[in-house]
């Protein structure tokens, strides 16, 4: 059963939501050797942290699926500046099946 995470959230949230979790859905797709990462909040700006990637990539691969990550999400943040509530302190796994 899929749960509804954003459920209880108010309906603007709700959709970024939605938003958010196709965008992380079609990054995992793109990226199949990333596993995960979190975002932080510094100073009220966000970064992205603890990139988990297997199997071992050159750090030029690295590089690419960085980049990949933060470009997906800054373009979200462009165009629905809410989904930053939605991304603050979060950490974002490939989910198996």
């Amino acid at each position: 059963m899929k749960t509804q995470p954003y459920a209880s959230l108010e309906p603007r949230l709700q959709r970024a939501g939605r938003d958010l979790e196709a965008q992380l859905e079609s990054l995992f797709e793109r990226c199949p050797d990333l596993w995960g990462f979190a975002v932080q909040d510094r100073d009220n700006e966000l970064f992205v942290s603890d990139v988990g990637i297997t199997p071992r990539l050159s750090a030029e691969q690295y590089g690419d699926i960085y980049e990949d990550i933060t470009k997906t999400l800054a373009a979200l943040l462009d165009e629905r500046p809410e989904v930053c509530e939605l991304l603050r302190a979060r950490t974002f796994a490939r989910v198996l099946h």
